[in-house]
């Protein structure tokens, strides 16, 4: 189906009296806040536990509880949420993914009104059950809304505003819990959904889901409202239809022909590429013990430090805001560096801060004279959180939302964000017994060792993404890393642009 360009007297028109009042750049901001909030939310369920369990144990709370019900209260959230990864890849294949964050605003303002209004331990289980799936739902959609409605020269600073706001979301939550019961802070919690559904009610929906399902009006309108008028977005806009109508007629070939090898998508190779490749780079984030250190910081920080005096809020705060800078660093860096860089910098940096924690904290257990130098075991930390921070912490969560056609992405995104929830899981499960075992110089070390590993796996298969489209990126899939790179280059050179090098629109 051909898409006839309206005339230049419409397009100076609309851009005149609507398109022009926002830049292109505000629009795709104002598309973006809405699942940016969200994730701010799976932030505040994350860092909730810290809050509610200490004021729970208090000897003169109404509500109280044991230790085995503060370990139910604690693991209730990440219970659900790799089912909750599936479902909000469906989720958004089936109702759009604009309908997607609408339903699961709304999940997740139950989810926290239940716990804001709970009177009884069951009652906590399922308002902390409710979250958790809500937190779920929204990892697939929320990376891949963004990626479909932004700018390639955007994209990587508006999806590091994701993990941004999880970081953000975290710090928000202990600091409402230090300051207000935790009833009034899961009230308070409540509010942002409200204006995230808000900012979501007046954003469109995606342009690339729409052309999927033969809506081509409605996606240019769509992707007109983000992209505006400029030769440059007309070009990609012609590209995306000339891929959707490429892919449709390989559709209805391998329906007449059944027996075809490609008949499915999700066994071609630009599914099942960057299905492994964010596997991996999923493992190598959670098994580096990224989650962990953030469990168990106020422990590593006494350990670090050496002081039984530490106040506990107060450390928990101070990691919270050097995560918090960190990942605004990793925006800012995402917009300037490319991913397969930053996965290595900062792949390179955790391992040597890991394996000079593991070696500096043995010395200061086991020898006395070197715990009057605790303050290098803190450093290591606070590198290994700057480190992990910057690239293997937002990466993964970026290039969810980039990497798989548009055919397979809810799926794609479903199963690899849910794969981050299971491995998440192992971690923490296996954490104590690492502990107990090999001690926590031995555990670092042991997260040193993978994180090495799964950085030299990645620099073999991560390809590079920063200011590519979509199509491009699907493309490079498909050929392959190398041939890609081979046939831009080859492309260049026939063009004639200098040195070979190409040009990305």
């Amino acid at each position: 189906m051909i898409i006839k360009k309206p005339p230049a007297t419409d397009d100076a028109f609309i851009e005149s009296n609507v398109v022009k009042r926002f830049s292109p750049l505000a629009r795709q901001v104002l598309a973006a806040s809405g699942p940016i909030i969200s994730s701010a939310a799976a932030g505040m369920t994350n860092g909730f536990s810290a809050i509610l369990l200490p004021q729970l144990q208090q000897p003169g709370s109404k509500l109280s509880i044991s230790e085995d019900q503060a370990s139910w209260i604690a693991s209730m959230a990440p219970l659900p949420m790799a089912v909750g990864c599936i479902l909000g890849g469906l989720l958004m294949e089936r109702c759009g993914r604009k309908s997607a964050h609408l339903i699961l605003n709304v999940s997740f303002a139950i989810g926290w009104c239940v716990l804001s209004m709970a009177g009884s331990y069951p009652q906590i289980l399922a308002g902390r059950f409710i979250t958790g799936l809500s937190c779920g739902l929204v990892g697939p959609p929320a990376s891949v809304y963004i990626a479909e409605t932004s700018d390639p020269r955007y994209r990587g600073i508006l999806l590091a505003g994701v993990t941004f706001a999880v970081s953000g979301g975290i710090l928000l939550a202990h600091l409402f819990g230090t300051f207000f019961r935790w009833q009034t802070a899961a009230l308070l919690c409540s509010l942002f959904m409200i204006v995230a559904y808000l900012l979501m009610l007046v954003s469109p929906e995606s342009p690339a889901w729409l052309l999927a399902r033969g809506a081509r009006a409605e996606a240019e309108s769509s992707f007109r409202w983000l992209r505006g008028y400029d030769p440059a977005s007309r070009q990609e806009f012609d590209a995306m239809v000339a891929r959707t109508e490429s892919d449709d007629k390989k559709a209805n070939a391998a329906q007449v022909d059944s027996s075809a090898e490609s008949s499915s998508p999700y066994r071609r190779r630009e599914f099942l590429m960057p299905l492994a490749t964010l596997l991996v780079f999923f493992a190598t984030m959670q098994f580096s013990g990224v989650n962990i250190v953030a469990f168990y910081s106020i422990a590593l920080m006494k350990t670090t430090i050496g002081s039984d005096s530490l106040n506990e809020y107060l450390a928990m705060l101070i990691v919270d805001l050097v995560r918090v800078v960190t990942s605004l660093v990793a925006c800012i860096l995402l917009r300037s560096v490319g991913r397969r860089p930053l996965a290595m910098a900062s792949g390179v940096g955790t391992t040597v801060s890991l394996i000079g924690l593991s070696i500096f904290l043995y010395f200061q257990t086991s020898i006395p004279l070197y715990r009057n130098y605790s303050w290098l075991s803190l450093v290591f930390l606070i590198s290994y959180i700057v480190f992990v921070g910057i690239g293997l912490f937002p990466l993964p969560w970026c290039m969810t939302g980039e990497v798989f056609p548009v055919a397979t992405r809810g799926l794609g995104s479903g199963l690899t964000s849910s794969f981050n929830f299971v491995c998440f899981f192992a971690v923490i499960k296996t954490g104590p017994t690492l502990f107990a075992t090999v001690g926590i110089n031995g555990t670092f070390l042991v997260y040193g060792v993978i994180s090495l590993l799964g950085t030299l796996l990645l620099y073999v298969i991560l390809p590079e993404t920063k200011n590519r489209t979509l199509q491009e990126i699907e493309e490079q899939f498909r050929r392959g890393r190398r041939k890609a790179k081979d046939a831009e280059v080859s492309g260049a050179q026939a063009a004639g642009t200098p040195n070979g090098i190409a040009t990305i629109a």
